[in-house]
């Protein structure tokens, strides 16, 4: 025999499991007002719409860019090209 003799069928939840559940739920709550006041407390900036956006980078004409490889470019003068080996001109 035990001290206290209980039945496995009839075991109900006491009031100490509801008072810390309770506990718990209030602490929660309480965490959350204080939270919440912290949030307020802090300030951002709002960004400045006064002022307009800078102006855009322009990308310069397709004709001024040299390109990277030196064989890739036309001659314009059509007396500086040299004639191709094996031909008789």
């Amino acid at each position: 025999m035990s001290v206290l003799e209980l039945d496995p069928n009839v075991v109900q939840p006491g009031w100490t499991p509801l008072i810390i559940t309770v506990g718990l739920a209030l602490v929660v709550v309480l965490l959350y007002f204080s939270m919440r006041k912290q949030f307020r407390r802090i300030n951002i900036p709002a960004p400045e719409t006064d002022q307009p956006d800078p102006a855009p980078v322009e990308a310069p004409a397709p004709d001024a860019v040299e390109p990277s490889d030196p064989a890739a470019v036309e001659p314009s003068d059509p007396a500086a090209v040299e004639p191709a080996k094996g031909s008789s001109t």
